[in-house]
């Protein structure tokens, strides 16, 4: 019988499966609070983050996760790691203080670091030893956790928080040529730091990477500005078996353009026609129950109908992983989480009429 990290490969390549698998979008907000621990002392320790993640799978062992068991710093490491100041407070994941340029024209004399050496993200690679040193045999060998795994930021959202939405967005209109400029270093920073994490856990083989900034922008300005460099990163690792786009913002009008990109799943926003995406873009999609409608506020049997609904729709011919539309609520109980998997292992998907790749 098949394990869940093994059903989801299959529906990753669109082959049929008996039931839909179950892949959930873990990080530090979801995990810290699950396991009853503040988020500083989360953030503030690898052995504390590690014993976090690995309780969850005490828990629910039974089930696929995504990007797994990874020393997680939210969306800041890659900022952090060019200057950023980054902010850890008592309750909440850690965030971006303020933007690292103050105009435009600062982009010309921008250089980032290198990421190995510079404090943040070295830091971040020293948990990652840590977690490969540290993590328990049955969890590598059952859901290859960490080898091979890489995760980062895209160059749109990355771009536009180091000089802030509001001069990035002026920028595309008047300083063009600078925002490719910022654009070209940024995409170079991620690179060479996901280069950096190979030397760690090895060649790719599963890919994490989050980019919001394509929701916000009309089809001519993404195909432009950072269409190229989102798919320059996927091409750099098109090796790994799982290339995984997160982005919950609402894109249908960019689905011809993201269907380019070398990923082969894409984790998506609640607003999206999930059969419509799927045969749209002719890859796996992950999604997309609603973290606050579906997963706090619906009852129990409202989740479960929600559930059975998607899988009956487009569950049929692989190419779906049953999940949150972008990230859990940090409010979210293993209570409701199970009820996902219930439903999942309950609902038989194989011959049922409908999506064919």
């Amino acid at each position: 019988m098949m394990n869940a990290y093994e059903t989801a490969l299959r529906a990753l390549r669109f082959e049929e499966v008996d039931y839909v698998p179950v892949v959930l979008p873990l990080v530090g907000a979801i995990y810290a609070r699950l396991a009853g621990i503040p988020d500083e002392e989360y953030y503030a320790d690898p052995v504390t983050m590690l014993d976090a993640q690995i309780w969850f799978y005490e828990q629910l062992p039974d089930v696929f996760t995504f990007p797994g068991i990874w020393p997680d710093f939210g969306a800041v490491a890659e900022l952090g790691g060019m200057g950023a100041k980054i902010v850890f407070s008592k309750d909440a994941p850690p965030y971006l203080h303020d933007p690292i340029l103050n105009d435009v024209k600062d982009i010309a004399s921008f250089q980032p670091p290198d990421p190995q050496k510079a404090e943040f993200t070295a830091r971040n690679l020293e948990y990652l030893k840590y977690f490969c040193q540290n993590l328990p045999d049955k969890l590598r060998k059952k859901y290859g956790f960490l080898d091979g795994h890489l995760f980062c930021g895209g160059p749109g959202e990355i771009a536009a928080l180091i000089l802030g939405y509001e001069k990035f967005f002026y920028g595309i209109y008047d300083f063009p040529e600078l925002i490719h400029e910022l654009l070209r270093k940024v995409t170079d920073f991620i690179k060479a730091y996901l280069q950096a994490q190979m030397e760690i856990v090895g060649s790719p083989k599963r890919i994490y990477v989050w980019d919001h900034l394509p929701g916000m922008l009309n089809y001519q300005i993404y195909a432009e500005f950072v269409h190229p460099y989102l798919y320059e990163v996927f091409e750099f690792v098109k090796e790994a078996e799982i290339r995984l786009y997160h982005n919950e913002n609402n894109y249908p009008h960019l689905l011809d353009l993201i269907s380019e990109i070398p990923c082969n799943v894409c984790h998506i926003g609640p607003k999206h026609n999930l059969l419509q995406t799927k045969t749209r873009l002719k890859k796996c999609v992950m999604g997309n129950l609603h973290p606050i409608v579906d997963l706090l506020q619906a009852s129990e049997e409202e989740l479960r109908h929600r559930c059975k609904t998607m899988i009956k729709t487009a569950g049929q011919g692989g190419g779906l992983w049953l999940s949150t539309a972008g990230g859990m609520a940090p409010e979210t109980t293993i209570e409701k989480i199970k009820i996902i998997i219930d439903v999942a292992n309950e609902t038989y998907v194989r011959g049922i009429t409908g999506y064919r790749r």
